[in-house]
This record gives structure tokens, sequence and C-alpha cells, in this order.
């Protein structure tokens, strides 16, 4: 089967929309249309549901969605793999990090991965509130060191090797910017920043930017954040609070910005990588980040 019949159908399966898969694929609507159509062909049956108003996905399609994605992301990373070996270039790992990544643990991952694979290069790449699960899932990055929970389906996280006490960042002449550890239940009487709706699952929404405090009140909506620098511009203008953690504190240090400890139990962070994607690279490389971060005294 053509590859680019399966681009083509899992394109228009997320976008339900002919067009707008086109434009995601950089291909004319038409093409993409007759790839689709071919791909049903081969099967017997319809992937979609067409009328002038609507695309929907068949019984069929969703059936294939759910098993093809996956595959065709680790087709791709295996071609990708070939390819460059043959060219003689080392393969190619890319890893996605949000905000401070790895703190204290980076450095010493890079030396040791390296030192043990040589013939491996690593790509770091810079995720943000909408793409940090995103990118995982749809294998823009091959793994990504991520807070938890889990913030999409069909994925799964290494050993947690981080737990980070939660602060809350506000301006610097807020009255919580004196507090030395904050009751959660005030946040009632504020608002704090929101993710961009749909990028991850309500789980991790309702665990990093909740909407009721513990004992259930509920906390007004800040404005809509795609990444933490925005967040923390938000804070700065008086728009809303922002949640961070003890080392994002550090890493983010900003004039007339305040970081207080909240009392909510500390965040966990781990290596996430797609559920289907068993490559011994993968798995290596989350041992040996257990190993650093116990070594570092760190590890949960």
């Amino acid at each position: 089967m053509d590859l680019r019949q399966f681009d083509c159908f899992l394109a228009v399966a997320d976008k339900l929309h002919f067009g707008r898969a086109a434009e995601a694929l950089h291909m004319s609507q038409s093409s993409v249309s007759e790839a689709v159509k071919a791909l049903e062909k081969t099967l017997g049956a319809p992937l979609f549901e067409r009328s002038s108003r609507r695309v929907a996905l068949t019984p069929l399609g969703e059936t294939l969605k759910l098993g093809a994605g996956p595959a065709v992301v680790m087709l791709k990373a295996a071609l990708d793999d070939c390819k460059r070996q043959a060219a003689g270039k080392p393969r190619h790992l890319r890893i996605g990090f949000l905000g401070g990544g790895f703190y204290e643990l980076y450095r010493p991952l890079v030396s040791e991965f390296k030192a043990a694979h040589p013939n491996v290069e690593l790509e770091f790449v810079e995720l943000t509130y909408v793409t940090h699960y995103a990118a995982v899932a749809d294998g823009s990055v091959d793994i990504a060191f991520c807070r938890l929970p889990l913030g999409a389906d069909g994925l799964c996280h290494g050993p947690i090797v981080l737990r980070d006490q939660r602060m809350l960042c506000v301006p610097l002449d807020h009255p919580f910017a004196a507090a030395t550890l904050l009751d959660p239940e005030l946040l009632a009487e504020e608002r704090l920043v929101r993710m961009v709706p749909g990028s991850v699952n309500q789980e991790w929404q309702d665990y990093h930017f909740p909407r009721h405090t513990p004992k259930g009140k509920p906390i007004g909506d800040g404005p809509v954040v795609r990444t933490i620098r925005e967040g923390i511009a938000a804070v700065n203008t008086r728009e809303g609070l922002l949640m961070l953690t003890k080392r994002a504190a550090s890493y983010y240090a900003t004039p007339e910005i305040a970081f207080v400890e909240i009392d909510l139990p500390a965040m966990p962070s781990a290596l996430v990588r797609r559920v289907d994607d068993h490559r011994p690279i993968l798995q290596e490389l989350e041992a040996l980040l257990l190993r650093i971060a116990e070594r570092h005294g760190v590890a949960a």
C-alpha cells in the first residue's frame, strides 16, 4: 500500500475536513480525495461518510484510525533511521521537553547517553502547553519529558524521576506574596490562567489548571495561554495567576514576580512515549534517566 494514502486518510480523520487536511499536508484537495478513495477501494468499503455539510468516520474508519495512526508513526521513524544509516549519518532521537525540561538531570543524561550510544544523535525540542503531549502522540518527537498525569490517550510514561513542590506565581505586591505556605482554598478568590481547550485531556487540565479548590470552591478563569512565558506575562499584567514548580521558580525568576509554595501534592514528571512504541533505545533512555535521578537523590 502507498504510505501517502495513509497520510491522507489520517489527516482527514484528524481534521474531518478534506480542505483543511490538504492544507496540513501541503497537497491539493483533489489529490487528498483521490488518495483516500484509492485506500477505500483497496479495503472494499468507505472510511468516511461524506455530505455537503460534514465529514465523519465510518466504523471501519474509526478502526483504521486507531490501528494505522501509531503504526504509520512507527514506520516513518524506522524509515528515517534507515535513511540516515544508509547515508552514513547517525541515528536520530527527538526528545521533547516543557519549560526547564530535565533541570539538573540534563547534562548527565546527555553525556552518559552519548557515551553509551555514540551513533545516536539527540535533538531536544522545546514544547508548549499545547504541544507537549500532542507532539508525542503524532510522532513530532520520539519521547518527551512531561508533567503527569498523562495528558492524552495512547501514551505511557516511564518511571517518575522528579516530584517537584508546586508554587503559585503571583505579582510581587500581591497579598499572597508574603505567604510561606499558601492554603489552596484561597484560590477561590483568584483567577488562574487557562489552557487552550482540547490541547490535553481534562484530567491534566484539572491537575495543573484547576477550576475548583480541593474543597470544591470555584476558581476564576484567567486568560488562555499557550506557553509558560505567556502565563508569566499574564501574572505580570495581573490578568491571572499561574501554578508552576519550585524548580521552575528558579528557571523563570522574573522581576516583579513572586513564587509562593502552595499546600498541594508535589508534581510528578517522567518520560512519555507512545504506548505501542517498544523501541529498545527509548526504554534504555528511561532506565538511564532513572539511574541518574536516583544518583542525584531526586527519584520519586
